[in-house]
């Protein structure tokens, strides 16, 4: 009888729900979405907090009829329709329109002056003419502000103070006062704090183009002009481009520089003066909000083509495919032709310049050699030197517009009261008194604005660069959805005018209790401070060899490991770029401050040095010794680390 073993029953095999549901959602929110969503988290809710959310009330806010804390109800379009048939409103766009064009067209054209004098390859202290032609741009906006506002005295002023030494006037001009000279003044200021911006770009721009076209054209027998007009302009296409459109961003949404010169005065109230005093001058909320909110259109549209150009979706001269691909390519038209037109006519504007240079080369040719070749060598030589002391005139004649404001402030805080009501040695202090620092120092707050500001600028430098290092390495460096989305936000939160920002943030503010509190500047800073960390970060983490990461992972480690063992200490260079620049916005910013806080002993110094101004009442001395003390910190941090801060200016622009 045979024997029948029994066979145990084959067993369903067991299915791992956990791991179908990690396989799956990988494949739908990207292979690292986990450590991606865990590096990205900070970043999102702050942006969001901070931006996103205000932006969404305020547009909401925008169709009530708010007016101080009291709300009245649905107000629909009236508050859109209203401005649109308000002249002030009309007026004031205008006048935004006139000031940003024509402060980018003369920082466009000084600036690439500039650059093509710093690119000269006999040029020495090349560093030190670079840093010095930096300095504009560096130094806090009120000291800037203040510096041109005393030039521009009618009474004491430089200005006119060297017109009358030199006779082209008989009596003082009122430079801010007189409404056909305001904006003029105005723009006048703004292209001087400019011109470093364009300066270093277009530096960067000219460095990157490749010598060989260079020697190319000089064996087909250009000249420096043509080499200039055939190779330069059309290598800097896409850095005049994006370097032009930020600036009429940032231009256009400009408002302390402004509001420090002359409060909008004069043919001078752009939008966003006109914004603060309906919100806050006037207490309508809505009707401020509406003013910042009816631009938007025509700054979202530069925003989205300067995002292209920065994102390098512009290498074809076709459409992407897609719908917003395609209108993104449609509403950059226009700019492409615009570039190439401003190509065009430089070429055509420069052309007289060329043909007299050439006749001068050949006339001198023929006096100084004619016959005798023996004399090209010497010629060549003479040519090279006043070639050379062309560039150091022209280079001087630049930092003598650039660096006067700042001798006007340093001799004016030495000066004493009297010196300066009696004119009385004008150009120099005699005898030289320090009273103006004791005063500030010792019968003012300023010791307490200083701290102040020392402690928003570390705390929100801070958060600024602990959260974008994280949130830009998710975006860069790991996989997961929703990552270029981010990305083209961050890049609209870092060019969004913060007068769109202060109004739904100040309401926000004031319902949470933090209003007149040093705390609010530390929340409300990373506003721009965390957007602009992150792009620059972005462009950094690009730079780093994937290999490295690759490399620690198979050893075993994980995202996180990677990113603090690897990733990090080959950034401490781009975070301390970003920690500099963070600092010395924040050491700058005027608006915020302004506006969320009051009182004296929580004001910061661009606050506190606004206020000393009461009116036409300017303080000279002690106005300018205060610009004094608040200008050296920075000066000290750009000096210790302007290399740092001169590439983290060119890598978001150049580097794309």
């Amino acid at each position: 009888m045979a024997i029948q073993i029994a066979r145990p029953a084959k067993l369903a095999p067991t299915v791992d729900s956990s791991a179908g549901f990690w396989r799956h959602s990988r494949r739908v929110l990207g292979r690292d979405w986990p450590i991606a969503y865990l590096f990205a988290l900070p970043m999102v809710l702050l942006l969001f907090g901070l931006i996103g959310y205000p932006l969404i009330r305020a547009l909401i806010l925008s169709f009530y009829n708010v007016q101080g804390v009291t709300n009245r109800g649905w107000y629909g379009l009236t508050n859109y329709e209203r401005l649109w048939n308000d002249f002030r409103f009309r007026d004031s766009v205008w006048i935004t329109v006139k000031f940003a064009t024509i402060s980018v067209l003369f920082k466009f054209v000084i600036g690439l002056g500039a650059a093509h004098l710093l690119s000269y390859r006999g040029l020495r202290f090349r560093s030190i003419f670079t840093g010095l032609v930096l300095l504009p741009w560096i130094i806090p906006e009120v000291v800037a502000a203040f510096a041109w506002r005393g030039l521009y005295d009618p009474v004491f002023g430089g200005l006119n103070r060297l017109l009358l030494e030199l006779g082209l006037i008989d009596t003082g001009i009122s430079w801010l006062g007189d409404y056909n000279l305001a904006l003029p003044s105005v723009i006048a200021v703004n292209v001087w704090k400019g011109i470093p911006f364009f300066t270093v770009i277009f530096f960067a721009g000219m460095k990157a183009i490749d010598r060989e076209l260079y020697d190319a054209a000089s064996v087909d027998g250009a000249n420096p002009w043509q080499r200039f007009l055939v190779v330069t302009l059309p290598g800097l296409r896409y850095v005049i481009i994006v370097a032009c459109l930020l600036s009429l961003i940032w231009t256009m949404n400009a408002f302390g520089l402004v509001y420090l010169l002359n409060g909008g005065g004069s043919g001078t109230r752009i939008f966003s003066i006109l914004s603060y005093e309906y919100a806050i001058g006037q207490n309508r909320y809505s009707a401020g909000v509406a003013v910042a909110m009816a631009v938007v259109p025509g700054l979202l549209i530069l925003i989205i083509i300067l995002g292209r150009y920065l994102r390098g979706d512009v290498a074809s001269a076709e459409p992407r495919t897609g719908t917003l691909g395609t209108i993104g390519w449609i509403l950059g038209l226009p700019f492409r032709l615009a570039a190439g037109l401003l190509l065009v006519v430089v070429g055509i504007v420069l052309r007289p310049v060329e043909w007299a240079f050439s006749a001068v080369g050949r006339a001198s040719h023929v006096v100084f050699v004619g016959d005798n070749i023996g004399r090209e060598g010497a010629y060549r030589r003479s040519l090279r030197k006043v070639s050379s002391a062309t560039v150091y005139a022209l280079l001087g004649i630049l930092l003598v517009f650039l660096l006067f404001p700042f001798y006007w402030v340093v001799i004016t805080a030495f000066k004493s009261d009297t010196q300066i009501r009696e004119f009385r040695s004008v150009f120099w202090p005699s005898p030289w008194t320090t009273d103006h620092f004791r005063y500030m120092l010792e019968e003012t707050a300023f010791p307490r604005w200083f701290w102040n500001t020392v402690q928003v600028a570390v705390v929100s430098t801070a958060i600024s660069v602990f959260v974008a290092a994280f949130g830009a390495y998710a975006l860069v460096r790991l996989r997961w959805r929703g990552a270029g989305t981010m990305s083209t936000l961050i890049l609209f939160a870092y060019l969004m005018p913060t007068v769109m920002l202060f109004l739904p943030l100040y309401r926000i503010f004031t319902d949470l209790h933090l209003i007149n509190r040093l705390g609010v500047l530390m929340i409300a800073y990373p506003t721009f401070g965390l957007p602009f960390a992150c792009w620059l970060l972005m462009g950094y983490y690009r730079s780093i060899p994937k290999e490295l990461e690759e490399a620690s992972l198979l050893d075993g480690a994980n995202h996180l490991q990677t990113f603090w063992r690897v990733v990090l200490p080959l950034t401490l260079p781009a975070l301390l770029t970003v920690a500099l620049f963070a600092i010395t916005s924040s050491w700058n910013e005027f608006l915020f401050a302004y506006v969320f806080v009051a009182p004296e002993s929580s004001q910061t110094l661009p606050v506190g040095l606004g206020k000393m101004v009461i009116g036409d009442i300017f303080p000279f001395g002690n106005i300018f010794a205060a610009s004094i003390m608040t200008a050296i910190p920075v000066v000290i941090i750009y000096a210790l680390a302007q290399r740092f801060m001169v590439e983290g200016l060119t890598a978001g622009s150049v580097k794309g």
